[in-house]
C-alpha cells in the first residue's frame, strides 16, 4: 500500500512539475491535459485521476507556489533589507535564465480568462508577493538603510510591477533587468554595489520540488 501510495504521489508531483513547466512558458491557457500525458507518457485518464478538471491542476500550482515562497520568506527573515531586496532581485534573474515569465506575470496577463476558483488563489498569491516587497522597503527604512520619496507600499508597488515588466522586457532587451536594478537601488538610495548584490546563494528555495 505504501508503495502504490508513493507511485501516486510521484505521478502528481510530475504532473505539476510538467504543468509548472508549461505555464511558464506558453501561459495557462495554451496548454491541455493531452501535452501533459504526451510529456509523461501517460493517459489522460491519470492525470483526471489527480486533478479531475484543469482548473483543479491550475489551483493546485498556485497553492504550490503560495507554500514555496512561504519558505522562501522565512529563509530570509535573518538577513538585512538591502540583502532581501537582492534576494528579491534574484528571483526575476533566475526565471530569465530559464526562459520563463514569473507566475505572478501569467497570472496577471491571463487573469480575465482563468477560472474564478484561480483568481482567487492567484489574487492571494500577488499580493504576498506584492506585501513582501513592501515589507523590505519599510525596513530598509526604519532601520536608515534606505532612503526614498512616498511610501512603503508606493515604492514596494513600484518595485513589484518594475522587476515584473523588466522580466518580460528582457525577452527582446537582455540588458533590462540589469539596468532596472540599478535604478531601482538608486531610487531606494543605495550604492550600485549594495550589500548582497554579489551574493550568489541560490534562490531555488522558491523553485525547488515542494512537498506534496
Amino acid at each position: 500500500m505504501k508503495a502504490e501510495n508513493d507511485a501516486r504521489g510521484d505521478t502528481r508531483r510530475k504532473i505539476l512539475d510538467l504543468a509548472e513547466t508549461l505555464l511558464l512558458s506558453r501561459g495557462f491557457n495554451a496548454f491541455s491535459y493531452q501535452h501533459i500525458s504526451a510529456g509523461l507518457g501517460v493517459r489522460n485518464a491519470a492525470i483526471h485521476y489527480h486533478f479531475a478538471r484543469k482548473t483543479d491542476l491550475g489551483v493546485a500550482l498556485i497553492e504550490r507556489y503560495r507554500r514555496r515562497f512561504a519558505r522562501f520568506i522565512a529563509a530570509q527573515a535573518g538577513l538585512a533589507p538591502a540583502e532581501q531586496l537582492e534576494r528579491y532581485f534574484m528571483l526575476t534573474d533566475t526565471y530569465f535564465q530559464r526562459q520563463q515569465i514569473c507566475p505572478s506575470g501569467i497570472l496577471s496577463a491571463e487573469l480575465q480568462t482563468l477560472p474564478a476558483e484561480m483568481q482567487q488563489v492567484g489574487g492571494l498569491f500577488v499580493a504576498e508577493m506584492r506585501a513582501w516587497a513592501v515589507d523590505i522597503v519599510a525596513r530598509g527604512r526604519a532601520d536608515g538603510s534606505m532612503q526614498y520619496a512616498g511610501s512603503p507600499a508606493g515604492m514596494g508597488a513600484l518595485m513589484f510591477a518594475t522587476m515584473q515588466g523588466a522580466l518580460q522586457l528582457a525577452r527582446f532587451d537582455e540588458d533590462a533587468i540589469g539596468s532596472v536594478k540599478r535604478q531601482l537601488r538608486q531610487l531606494l538610495g543605495l550604492a550600485a554595489e549594495a550589500a548582497g548584490a554579489n551574493n550568489t546563494n541560490s534562490t531555488a528555495t522558491t523553485h525547488e520540488e515542494s512537498q506534496q
